[in-house]
């Protein structure tokens, strides 16, 4: 990923999912990093762990595609666009809490290499403000 992903295009799905994609790249050549949105969270502060795609798993826009588990039950992650995940961010698997310190941030999940900029039709450069999809 050649830009800082602050200053990547955030995009977001109707389940609290977030896709940055870099502006000075192709989606189908650089991948775009994925996460949830605070709201996914539902205020959850302790984050107890993350069960999350491998390298080279393909994913399907709208599916469920991990989970991270809190104190206060489990979220759903949700692909916010079809791709193969091409890396699964380690500060995550190692602390599993900068998820919730920083969900739009160094919090990001895992990044996807999308087939083609179409997979971003049903995704919103604002965030969904409902409620999250958040289950015990």
């Amino acid at each position: 990923m050649t830009a800082a992903l602050s200053s990547a295009r955030r995009h977001f799905s109707t389940e609290h999912s977030w896709m940055a994609v870099d502006p000075f790249g192709s989606p189908a050549q650089t991948p775009s990093r994925v996460g949830v949105t605070p709201t996914a969270l539902g205020g959850a502060a302790d984050i107890l762990g993350v069960d999350l795609p491998t390298v080279r798993t393909v994913l399907t826009a709208g599916e469920a595609c991990g989970t991270i588990r809190t104190s206060t039950g489990s979220v759903t992650v949700f692909a916010p666009a079809s791709g193969m995940v091409t890396i699964v961010n380690p500060v995550v698997l190692e602390d599993p809490s900068s998820v919730a310190a920083d969900p739009l941030g160094t919090g990001w999940l895992f990044a996807v290499l999308t087939p083609a900029a179409s997979s971003f039709d049903d995704l919103t450069t604002r965030e969904p403000t409902d409620a999250a999809r958040v289950g015990s």
